[in-house]
């Protein structure tokens, strides 16, 4: 996916784009995709959560390997895919490929926090606000 816009714009607040508004972009891309699989709902939403989630991890700073062990311990032993979907050669390999989709997310967290800090709110309150609208957090 291209975006009209840079990562940049978004953080200097010359581009709103909110999280909503990346989820959805994000969704798009994997859906065309994974266009030729023929999934049914529930597995493309797994599809969609297991990328969203690696990119969170990635635009946080967390590495491929620490990913590897936190979607390993949480996927059912008897999926047929868990093997291919903890490879942190699979994980890399997304990683190379989606650059733009975690640099632009980790634009939206930044500008998310800051603007959280901005009104008022303590760190704490923050962290908890940008979990909220994040969906979830890595501490999980």
């Amino acid at each position: 996916m291209e975006w009209k816009f840079l990562p940049l714009a978004v953080l200097t607040g010359e581009v709103q784009y909110s999280i909503a508004d990346y989820k959805k972009d994000l969704r798009e891309e994997v859906l065309t995709t994974l266009a030729n699989f023929s999934m049914d709902d529930y597995t493309t939403n797994f599809y969609v959560d297991y990328i969203y989630t690696l990119f969170y991890w990635l635009a946080t700073n967390q590495t491929v390997l620490t990913y590897s062990k936190f979607i390993e311990a949480r996927l059912p032993d008897d999926l047929e895919l868990k093997k291919t979907l903890t490879s942190t050669e699979f994980l890399y390999s997304l990683e190379i490929d989606n650059v733009n989709f975690i640099d632009m997310l980790r634009a939206v967290l930044t500008t998310l926090s800051l603007g959280f800090l901005k009104d008022g709110q303590s760190i704490d309150e923050a962290r908890t606000a940008l979990q909220n609208e994040v969906g979830f957090s890595r501490e999980l």
